[in-house]
């Protein structure tokens, strides 16, 4: 796989979780701050930390990135179907998605890759 299509799918997830980030955090000022906001709230401080050393290198954005929205996107799915349906959780499932398995793919690919030396 070439090199910068490695940095282009990092950069990708970088963007889409500060982006998911800062619209977690928006959600204050739309639905206030009742328990299930505060909480998509604290996640959207987790996610622009993530994009932060998604743009760094190293492997412990992948590793986060892998992980930590897969367990978000769950919360926010259950969030949306039994507590509060809104179009900010179907935004940020949809960006879970997509960073998740590009993170997954970037570390076997890098594992892959210190194996092979």
């Amino acid at each position: 796989m070439s090199p910068n299509l490695l940095k282009a799918l990092r950069r990708l997830a970088a963007v889409l979780m500060l982006l998911s980030g800062i619209t977690h955090v928006s959600q204050l000022l739309v639905y206030g701050f009742a328990p299930n906001v505060l909480g998509a709230a604290t996640f959207g401080g987790i996610y622009l930390l993530i994009g932060v050393l998604l743009l760094r290198q190293g492997l412990l954005g992948l590793w986060l990135g892998a992980s930590l929205p897969a367990i978000g996107g769950i919360l926010g799915a259950v969030r949306y179907l039994m507590v509060h349906a809104n179009p900010f959780s179907l935004f940020h499932i949809g960006i879970d998605l997509i960073v998740v398995p590009i993170c997954l793919g970037l570390l076997i690919f890098e594992y892959g890759r210190l194996r092979r030396r």
